[in-house]
């Protein structure tokens, strides 16, 4: 059994993407873990600071990812965006469905501020890899694309978060496959 800071953590996560960071209390998570809500604030003396934190965690979770597909060699372009997608579509298939940036980047102007530096370096770090990537691999030949790396990666990135929160609220669980389908076609040699 995780230890109560880790199962806090995880538990802000899934009632942020429920409901968001303004949707829930430290109250909230207590009752969920069994926990007085005095021991929430031993681990995370403010909601802000755990909001961070959850987020931190988050960010650290898709880096670990970012790192095996560049330790990867020799690197397979087309594989590579494979795996990057990966977790992404793992996330759509989860009972959240959605990404917690992504949740986060809708009420963003009300977020803490050490919250909100941290959901736009989350969106700042996928879109300057991915943009890395289509560089790269438009360089060896495996993607095809016109235009610049980075508008590439800011429309790939960007049609992705929308298409979970459009498959979130539609229902619709082709909404991610149709629009990977049609990002893929873009990227063709």
């Amino acid at each position: 059994m995780p230890d109560t800071s880790t199962q806090i953590l995880d538990t802000a996560e899934r009632l942020i993407t429920q409901g968001g960071f303004h949707a829930f209390s430290f109250q909230d998570i207590a009752e969920r873990i069994g926990i007085k809500k005095a021991s929430i604030y031993y681990h995370h003396p403010a909601k802000a600071a755990l909001g961070r934190e959850v987020i931190a965690r988050y960010r650290a979770r898709f880096r670990e990812v970012l790192a095996a597909i560049d330790g990867a060699e020799p690197i397979d372009y087309g594989d590579a965006l494979s795996l990057y997608l990966a977790p992404i579509i793992q996330l759509s298939q989860s009972d959240d469905g959605v990404c917690l940036c992504g949740v986060l980047g809708g009420e963003y102007i009300a977020l803490p501020e050490e919250m909100q530096a941290e959901v736009g370096a989350f969106f700042e770090e996928h879109q300057t890899w991915l943009a890395g990537l289509l560089e790269r691999g438009r360089a060896a030949g495996a993607f095809g694309f016109t235009g610049s790396a980075a508008k590439m990666a800011k429309l790939m990135f960007s049609a992705v978060e929308g298409a979970l929160i459009i498959k979130r609220a539609t229902g619709d669980d082709r909404q991610l496959d149709d629009v990977i389908s049609v990002l893929q076609d873009l990227l063709r040699p």
